[in-house]
């Protein structure tokens, strides 16, 4: 298993975010202009992109944000959600971050309450159609 840290969106995050947001989940919005700022995170098993998240500086909520987090959906259940997001985290502290920030679905808000103990606050909000919560941790 290889991970790269990307300055640009490659295509093979771009590949893995159309096949799960807009495929699988019937998103419409799938790229804006963070996508400009962010670091991209892919990770690969042997040679084929798996998973992929973005992290970047967001100044709404005064903190790095970590998001567009996929994984294929045959990959699923490996635990590369979590090591996807460790090295979002990772990138974070290695820029002097001290609190991350996810927006994420409702659905699967446990996960990284649970898996990588982060915090909910606020009230649940709608994105396109989909419930979303805020979290937050402190590395």
């Amino acid at each position: 298993m290889k991970i790269t840290v990307y300055d640009k969106i490659p295509d093979e995050a771009r590949f893995i975010r159309e096949t799960v947001f807009l495929q699988e989940q019937g998103f419409e919005k799938e790229y804006d202009d963070n996508d400009n700022i962010a670091k991209h995170i892919v990770i690969y098993d042997n040679g084929e992109a798996i998973a992929t998240c973005r992290v970047y500086w967001d100044n709404e909520v005064n903190c790095h944000h970590v998001g567009r987090i996929a994984v294929l959906k045959n990959h699923r259940g490996k635990g590369l959600g979590i090591k996807v997001v460790t090295e979002a985290e990772k990138v974070v502290k290695e820029n002097g971050g001290k609190e991350v920030f996810i927006s994420g679905q409702v659905r699967v808000a446990e996960f990284y309450i649970n898996k990588l103990g982060y915090t909910r606050y606020g009230e649940s909000y709608m994105e396109e159609n989909v419930p979303h919560v805020a979290l937050k941790k402190n590395l």
